[in-house]
């Protein structure tokens, strides 16, 4: 076979790998299913699923070994039908919590070495923010991603902090050492805040949502003017997203670890 089919016919398989979990009434499938419906060889179908999963196009399941669709098709502009479906009754409380602080909030999803703002609502009057659905942020600097990495594996933890881990303010902590006491200290406490790392003079809050298999699989922030904080009761804010996060987390079937 010519290189030039040979990339083609990698091409259209790694197509029917992705296309079968649009027709799929399951949101995840195992390797063995994968390979059952589209008859791609095993050898073949394991090496477009490690590429796919890499360039972020699959997610793999680190409970079940199962794979979904990843975030990648939606930053590219399309739309992971698996994941609005799942977030789906998600969005009424994401609503109701910004109608009650009057914050930017984002549901936001760990792709990787990046965090992805999947859901956004705007507050009143709302504030000129990088943070559209879709769009992908630094991780070691933002509350979203933080509180995500916190609950990660070690090896997926180092491997964001050995990778370039770019000073984005004078506030952004970029020290190795450092990250991994803070992930440490975020997982124990259960929220995570960043004042100034990412957007200078913004502060954001963010506490974990977890789904049935009782992971941490995304995460509930607000985004504000760190001036707006000032005299403010911040402990109202953060109770308010540990409430709405464990609505969501109930939604998505998370009742409490058992």
């Amino acid at each position: 076979m010519t290189s030039q089919k040979y990339q083609l016919s990698s091409v259209t398989n790694a197509m029917k790998i992705l296309n079968i979990f649009k027709v799929s009434e399951r949101k995840e499938l195992s390797f063995t299913e994968i390979t059952t419906i589209t008859r791609i060889p095993k050898s073949t179908a394991h090496r477009l699923i490690t590429s796919l999963k890499s360039e972020g196009f699959l997610s793999q399941n680190p409970r079940t070994g199962k794979y979904r669709l990843g975030l990648t098709l939606l930053t590219l502009g399309g739309i992971v039908s698996v994941h609005k479906q799942t977030y789906q009754e998600a969005f009424p409380f994401l609503e109701q919590l910004v109608r009650e602080i009057n914050e930017t909030c984002h549901i936001c999803l760990l792709e990787e070495r990046d965090v992805v703002f999947f859901q956004r609502v705007h507050r009143k009057d709302p504030d000129h923010l990088i943070t559209e659905e879709g769009r992908k942020g630094p991780v070691h600097c933002t509350s979203e991603g933080l509180i995500l990495l916190a609950y990660q594996d070690k090896a997926h933890q180092e491997r964001v902090l050995s990778g370039p881990l770019k000073r984005y303010t004078e506030c952004t902590t970029t020290d190795p050492p450092q990250l991994r006491s803070r992930l440490t200290r975020i997982a124990k406490e259960g929220y995570a805040w960043c004042e100034g790392e990412y957007f200078k003079d913004y502060t954001s809050i963010a506490v974990p949502i977890r789904d049935y298999s009782s992971l941490v699989v995304s995460s509930l922030s607000l985004v504000t003017q760190t001036t707006r904080l000032q005299g403010k009761d911040t402990s109202f804010y953060m109770e308010r997203l540990k409430e709405t996060a464990d609505d969501i987390s109930e939604a998505l079937g998370y009742f409490g670890d058992i």
